[in-house]
């Protein structure tokens, strides 16, 4: 395979993971998303080889350039997406603090009131 098919095969491969990411990140799976990524760390590692190795033609570059910019676009959504959805799960968790802050308050007020109830209740009935 010449360098530059390597190089455009390289990219479609990575066209491929990133709306495959994308999928991934808006069902949730980051399991999945992460294993993503890192496949498409090492296929660009591998790309900045082949680009090195490869004497395109400018119409050649133009293409590279425009799906580069394609890509660039698409990640950006998802590092979007990612911010919402990390702003999503702080606002769910303060949520969930609270709510735990609150049970405490609740169980701490069942102890001193039941608390002393029971303990002069078992007293009482200990003397009977």
């Amino acid at each position: 395979m010449s360098p530059v098919r390597r190089l455009f095969v390289l990219l479609s491969s990575y066209e491929d993971i990133t709306l495959r990411e994308s999928a991934a990140l808006r069902r949730g799976d980051v399991d999945q998303a992460i294993i993503l990524i890192n496949r498409k760390r090492r296929i660009s590692e591998e790309m900045d080889r082949a680009r090195g190795n490869a004497e395109l033609s400018e119409d050649e570059i133009d293409a590279l350039n425009q799906r580069v910019r394609d890509l660039e676009s698409r990640e950006k959504h998802n590092l979007a997406f990612l911010r919402e959805e990390m702003a999503r799960v702080r606002a769910t968790l303060a949520t969930l603090q609270m709510a735990v802050r609150k049970t405490r308050n609740v169980r701490r007020g069942y102890a001193g009131t039941f608390g002393a109830a029971i303990n002069s209740a078992e007293g009482v009935l200990g003397r009977a």
